[in-house]
């Protein structure tokens, strides 16, 4: 199938960019073409009689997120704008602002001026594609809206203005809805998730979904993903239609052969599946059904479990260090062997199964070597170049082990011969890398950086595979500088959880999408300071402490890992997928 290529699909298409995590269950659908019009509605907001300027901006403003989740167009809010203005505005891209004000107007005559000041969060393309602005608000980094405005038959109206919407962080968080897209990772055996957010539901919801699904993925991931949707569809004549069931009508599908007819139901039914609490979909081709090997023309995610991206298997179980040597988070005893028993002097490490069930582990030492190998040991120092290691992890799906010397990554497999792993030009400036953790479908990598001021920021990089080779693209910060970063985990294929402190204050456990949206602290409690981290898919978040404890959280509830009134004395905890 082929590779994502940005921009290859030209979609008739104006809806506003968004983005969301997984859909909400929706109500029956009535959906036309990609192409189609899409209905406005009357928006309960709207300019009265004698509103002076400021009132005129903060109604333009409101009318943006509290206009119907089928407004694709943002009519509400064009109501504030004069005519001219409202035929030109484009609405295709969001900023969100946190802490905005609205200034009072600048008046001359039968014009004014009025500015909105807010610090800059984010921005939404068109595209759904959130990317976080990583100015320091300690700075004084606040950036400064400008709306110009004149009378319209004696009412003040808006004529000049910036393209896009203004949005308050609050605002964005409670209105725009995560959704994921889909497509295959390089080898075509599982799913990625690509995070985007949307206002929209019901019938625009759908259009613009497969919209941005015909387009293709984020740019941060078009060299890592593919997607199944044949060359030959035409986007005017894609159609999403619902009655008790999704159904995609994709042109040119039928021609597939078998196997790529049950990738393409997978990439369907992990997408467009949550529409419908049925979550049933099914594939047409120009109106005629499409049939799925093993699964006829009806399908859902449950049929298709292998192409999930959790990468998880079915027993995880979890272990940490103490003194040196590896213990069982499930029976608290130290594994048989020299890695148990602290010969090794590991202060970090990662976890594997082999396919045999062997347990493996590649760690890091108090004297700064890496070794690799077995649990019940005994393991190999791993050569690589001098210079500070990082904590190590293995690639998902694979027998190789990454772990960074200084700024440089390297990645090695069973022969042990280290390979650098090519990184865009002048990427972290030559930091320090602390951590590196993989996301459980092996194609994002969360780096943690420490730059030469002595601040950590986590950066998220896509793992390019091809003709044998790997190397690391888009790798790009996902944390300002006000927040420094020490740690890292994936607790699901979107989301990540990490150890990390607003400056001036102390460290604390905060909850983040891999796009860097929505950073939030989460409660840990009376709990003392943590250290790290370690978590994974539908398990619960396992956190080290200053003082060398090992805690867990269940129910929301932090307790020692061994559930006991004694604290589980120990560091570095990990989970063994």
């Amino acid at each position: 199938m082929r590779p994502i290529r940005l921009g290859a699909v030209a979609l008739v298409m104006v809806l506003l960019a968004a983005c969301s995590g997984v859909p909400h269950n929706s109500p029956p659908l009535v959906i036309s073409s990609v192409g189609g019009e899409v209905p406005t509605t009357n928006n309960e907001i709207s300019p009265h009689p004698g509103d002076d300027p400021r009132s005129i901006v903060a109604g333009f403003l409101k009318a943006a997120v509290a206009s119907s989740p089928t407004d694709a167009r943002h009519s509400g809010s064009r109501q504030f704008l004069t005519p001219d203005a409202g035929s030109k505005w484009n609405d295709g891209n969001v900023t969100v602002l946190a802490d905005y004000s609205i200034q009072l107007p600048q008046l001359l005559g039968d014009t004014a001026v009025v500015k909105v000041t807010g610090v800059n969060q984010g921005q939404l393309d068109i595209h759904g594609v959130y990317t976080p602005s990583l100015k320091s608000a300690d700075s004084g980094a606040t950036s400064t809206y400008t709306f110009n405005l004149s009378k319209v038959s004696g009412q003040w109206r808006i004529n000049g203005l910036a393209p896009g919407v203004l949005v308050g962080l609050a605002d964005f968080q409670n209105v725009y809805s995560a959704r994921v897209l889909y497509f295959f990772d390089s080898t075509e055996s599982r799913l990625v998730p690509d995070l985007r957010y949307s206002q929209l539901s019901g019938e625009p919801l759908a259009q613009w979904m497969l919209a941005q699904m015909l387009t293709g993925p984020r740019p941060e991931l078009a060299q890592s993903v593919q997607n199944e949707i044949p060359d030959q569809v035409d986007p005017r004549r894609a159609t999403i239609t619902s009655t008790d069931q999704i159904t995609l009508d994709l042109p040119g599908s039928a021609q597939l052969d078998g196997q790529a007819r049950q990738r393409l139901a997978g990439q369907l039914a992990y997408t467009f599946g949550g529409l419908l609490i049925s979550g049933v979909v099914s594939l047409d081709d120009a109106g005629h059904p499409v049939d799925i090997p093993g699964y006829g023309t009806k399908f859902n995610k449950l049929n298709l479990p292998d192409y999930g991206p959790q990468g998880v298997s079915a027993v995880v179980q979890p272990y940490y260090l103490n003194d040196g040597g590896l213990i069982s988070g499930v029976d608290f005893k130290r594994v048989p062997g020299t890695v148990g028993d602290g010969k090794y002097s590991l202060d970090s490490m990662a976890l594997r199964r082999a396919t045999t069930g062997e347990l493996r582990i590649v760690a890091r030492t108090s004297s700064n070597t890496v070794v690799v190998g077995p649990a019940s040991g005994p393991l190999t120092t791993v050569r690589l170049p001098a210079g500070t290691r990082s904590r190590p992890d293995w690639e998902p799906h694979t027998s190789n082990a990454w772990v960074a010397v200084g700024s440089a990554i390297y990645r090695f497999g069973a022969d042990l011969r280290p390979q650098a792993v090519p990184l865009p030009t002048g990427t972290f400036s030559g930091g320090q890398i602390v951590s590196l953790r993989f996301s459980p479908d092996g194609v994002r990598l969360a780096i943690v950086v420490q730059g030469v001021d002595g601040s950590n920021t986590l950066w998220i990089g896509s793992v390019v595979r091809s003709s044998g080779s790997v190397s690391l693209d888009s790798v790009e910060p996902i944390s300002g500088p006000t927040l420094s970063v020490s740690d890292v985990a994936w607790a699901d294929p979107i989301g990540l959880l990490m150890i990390a402190a607003r400056t001036g204050e102390h460290a604390k456990v905060w909850a983040v999408q891999s796009d860097g949206s929505f950073p939030l602290v989460r409660d840990t409690g009376e709990l003392p300071q943590p250290e790290s981290i370690a978590a994974a898919v539908d398990q619960p978040i396992l956190l080290a402490t200053s003082g060398r404890a090992v805690w867990v959280q269940r129910n929301l509830v932090w307790t020692s890992l061994s559930g006991g009134a004694q604290a589980t004395i120990g560091y570095a905890p990990a989970y063994a997928p």
